[in-house]
């Protein structure tokens, strides 16, 4: 993507406003602020933004109807939307991904991991993509709907912690991911934990999968076998 990616963010509170467009424009993206969603429409059209950055709770249309409208455009339909909001709600992180977000990102976990999520896809071509149902790199399968993953029609069932952190690999196979990727990703950026948390993480993965499907290849550093 190109190096000065325009980002679009929608939210009725002008405080959260102003703290998203400082925090991405000192990463050098491009970026338009709409405080009033009824005209967000029109922003989506004008600015084609690269990726987009919806609250939840705001007045007509809140952003899960905007998110509706957007997919609904051909233009639009690909591009990446992270739902950032203050609910935390499994009917709302339901709503969010089954209307076309990409994303769930509560406030309280900070605007940093929503700045990091973005860096991430922006800048390292990473794929964070909630709304799909499946992940496939080579012979194993991960599917969210059913939190298990599949290795030659072998199911094997997987916590939440494991789904999340096998889904976002067999998304990015092949590339090298760093602790910090996956602790922005996966539990936000404010969560504490060290490497040897998350090598406990994935050396319980590669026990269920069997064979060497996640490999570490530096300090902190790991990249998913999609042939193992």
């Amino acid at each position: 993507m190109g190096k000065h990616n325009r980002i679009l963010a929608v939210d009725d509170d002008q405080d959260i406003l102003d703290l998203l467009q400082y925090n991405l424009e000192k990463e050098g993206f491009r970026v338009r602020a709409v405080s009033d969603s009824s005209n967000a429409l029109d922003a989506v059209v004008s600015f084609r933004p690269d990726l987009i950055i919806l609250d939840i709770m705001m007045p007509h249309p809140n952003g899960i109807e905007l998110c509706r409208q957007i997919r609904e455009m051909d233009r639009f339909r690909d591009t990446v939307i992270f739902f950032l909001t203050a609910r935390s709600e499994f009917y709302f992180q339901e709503a969010a991904l089954e209307t076309g977000g990409d994303d769930f990102i509560e406030k309280i976990m900070g605007l940093r991991a929503l700045t990091n999520k973005v860096v991430d896809v922006l800048k390292r071509d990473f794929v964070i993509r909630k709304r799909d149902q499946e992940a496939i790199a080579g012979k194993l399968k991960v599917d969210r709907r059913r939190a298990v993953a599949v290795v030659k029609d072998r199911e094997i069932a997987l916590s939440k912690p494991e789904l999340e952190l096998l889904f976002f690999f067999a998304q990015n196979p092949g590339k090298v991911i760093t602790s910090e990727n996956l602790l922005s990703n996966i539990w936000g950026s404010e969560w504490l934990s060290s490497n040897k948390t998350i090598d406990s993480y994935l050396e319980n993965i590669t026990g269920k999968l069997g064979g060497h499907w996640i490999a570490k290849v530096g300090e902190g550093r790991y990249r998913l076998r999609p042939g193992a």
